[in-house]
Order: structure tokens, then sequence, then C-alpha cells
């Protein structure tokens, strides 16, 4: 799948995130726009429940990406999809828009996928309104743009959504989670400490003026 994106050589975030995250550790990562940062968590995603044996069918929700617009998260999607083109998980997006019609399509199918790549509010409107919906068996738990959720008004969302997760283990039986953001705010931080077990933190370039290329 790597090669097939023509994916070569690691980007400088990817070769101190990788590590951390394949070795079952949080993260909490502060890294610029352009740096290799959707394939730092594409991978763990996809080795996670490559190592947890996760079953397509019977085994649900195993990985939850946050996102705070429709438009990465079409992104992460296209990513997944082409790195994790030799994998059987199913993966879908919860991002909103589309009308009732497109809620209910939604609901038909949220519970039953492997990977959700979800916009918080939508997920909440799932984990409030849809039967069968819930991440209770969740692995890993990555919150992509985090600043920027936070920015946009969302903690409060977030909060209620961190309620309906496993909570994180040190020991490894609970859920991983990675954490990246542009810069590292004191927000941001607070949030960690609500869903971080014993975190990596990791910066790179967080003080440059132009984006890492």
């Amino acid at each position: 799948g790597l090669k097939a994106m023509k994916y070569i050589s690691p980007t400088a975030v990817q070769k101190r995130v990788l590590p951390a995250a394949l070795a079952g550790r949080d993260v909490l990562c502060a890294a610029k726009t352009g740096s290799g940062k959707t394939l730092a968590f594409v991978v763990p995603v996809l080795e996670k429940l490559t190592e947890e044996k996760w079953s397509a069918r019977v085994d649900g929700i195993g990985a939850l990406i946050l996102t705070p617009t429709r438009e990465l998260a079409l992104q992460i999607f296209e990513e997944l999809r082409g790195v994790g083109k030799k994998h059987r998980f199913s993966c879908g997006l919860l991002i909103g828009g589309g009308g009732r019609k497109a809620l209910e399509e939604e609901k038909s199918r949220a519970g039953s996928l492997n990977i959700l790549i979800a916009t918080p509010g939508r997920l909440l409107q799932h984990m409030d309104e849809t039967p069968y919906f819930d991440c209770n068996v969740l692995k890993i738990l990555v919150l992509d743009e985090a600043d920027r959720i936070l920015d946009k008004g969302f903690r409060a969302t977030l909060d209620a959504i961190l309620e309906n997760l496993p909570r994180g283990s040190r020991g490894g039986d609970g859920r991983q989670t990675l954490l990246f953001s542009t810069t590292q705010t004191k927000s941001v931080k607070d949030l960690a400490r609500l869903t971080l077990s014993d975190p990596e933190y990791i910066s790179n370039h967080e003080e440059a003026s132009m984006p890492t290329p």
C-alpha cells in the first residue's frame, strides 16, 4: 500500500512518531501542515488493528479519527484507502451534510465499520441517536488538528465523546491515543491530560515560520 502511494522514505515527523506509536505509546505531536502527519497516524491505525487480529465483520469499531472539518476528513479517508488497500478493514466517514437521508444511511452502517473518520458534532449525534452504535472496544483514538477543534468551540462536544470511549491505560489494555496539532497550546495540553497516558511529546519545527516541506 505504501509503495502504491509512492511513499519510500519517512519524513522527520514520521521518523519520530512511528516508533512510539507502533510500540503502543500515546503521542502528543505538534507539527506543521505538510509535515506528513496524516501518514504518521494512518500507519499505526492499520498496524494496531492488524496486531489485534481485528475481524472486519464481527469486531466493530476499532479505530476512531476525529478531525474538525469535512475537507480534512475526506483527505484522511483517501490516504487511508490508498495505504490500506491490501487490508480488509471497513472504513467510513461521519461528517454531516446531506440532510436527513444521509444521516439515516449513516445510521444503518456506522456501528459495523472498523475505522471511523468523523467530525465531532456528527459523531456525538450518532452516539446519542443511533441504536447499537458504541465504541466500547475502541483500540486507538486519533485527534487530528486538535487545536482547531478546540478553537472552534468543540471542547464540550469532545468531553461528551470521551465519556463514551474506553479510557487509556498504561498497561496496554485500554485505548491508545494519538493527538496531533499545528501548535502546542495550553488548551491542547489540558485535553491531553484527559485523554493521554504518559504520552510521548514530539515537536517538529514548531516555531518555524513556514510549513514543513
